[in-house]
């Protein structure tokens, strides 16, 4: 993707690591850790990366590498590339489940809230997350590290245009709401029945019109107190735990 940083295959902090290998220890190529570091999670990293055959190096502090967000716990690990899928392959994978659901992202530009959104999705059992190549921020390593091992829980598609994927999406039967401010009804006045694409747009402004009009629905999050809108990771949250909510 584009303005992706010399930082983009290097995963970083304890967790991360665990999860990538757990789930996915071939796209795990080296782990370095910074000596004096320890406990029980570090000793378990290296374990587990002995057991799969990933290289596990030490080095002193005055050479660890610096982490972009400055919080690696004194450990990392050099990756392959996030995997991607198509748009093909996530329909077909969300055609396997029972009560499909998918997030579409429209200008996401916070790594952080990117990875936040991957997270909240993974753990609303979504299959996919859906995201143009050129208006977001990029699957890179501090996307994964605020996704926490979520991203090797589900799908994710890039796409040339949104707009399109989401017309496709429609066409598999999925009912696309978008989350808007200032739409009149609100997600607990509407009813996530069948195949839901829950989309999300941008920390500033929002979903783009051309995206907003394939939206078969838009509903809003009531707000009590004096602001008027979320963060957009958690706005995702508590959409997509309503939905959830009303699954079950």
């Amino acid at each position: 993707m584009n303005n992706q940083s010399d930082n983009d295959d290097i995963l970083w902090g304890i967790h991360p690591i665990l999860e990538m290998l757990r789930l996915q220890p071939k796209k795990v190529r080296e782990v370095v850790i910074q000596q004096g570091k320890g406990g029980p999670k570090i000793q378990e990293i290296i374990a587990l990366a002995q057991e799969q055959g990933v290289k596990v190096r030490f080095l002193p502090s005055q050479r660890f590498p610096s982490s972009p967000d400055k919080t690696h716990q004194g450990v990392l690990a050099k990756i392959a590339p996030i995997a991607t899928c198509s748009l093909h392959e996530l329909l077909k994978k969300a055609g396997e489940s029972e009560q499909p659901l998918i997030v579409a992202l429209d200008s996401i530009q916070d790594p952080h809230n990117l990875g936040a959104i991957i997270r909240t999705a993974a753990a609303a059992g979504a299959t996919g997350i859906i995201l143009p190549k050129d208006r977001s921020a990029p699957l890179n390593a501090t996307a994964a590290k605020s996704a926490a091992g979520a991203m090797a829980h589900l799908k994710l598609c890039l796409v040339t245009n949104l707009v399109t994927s989401l017309q496709a999406v429609k066409e598999k039967s999925f009912w696309v709401y978008g989350a808007a401010g200032e739409a009149k009804r609100t997600v607990y006045e509407t009813r996530f029945s069948g195949p839901v694409c829950l989309v999300i747009g941008g920390e500033d402004k929002g979903m783009r019109p051309l995206v907003r009009e394939q939206c078969d629905e838009l509903v809003s999050i009531p707000m009590a107190g004096s602001l008027n809108s979320l963060n957009a990771s958690v706005a995702a949250g508590v959409i997509l735990f309503e939905v959830v909510r009303q699954r079950q």
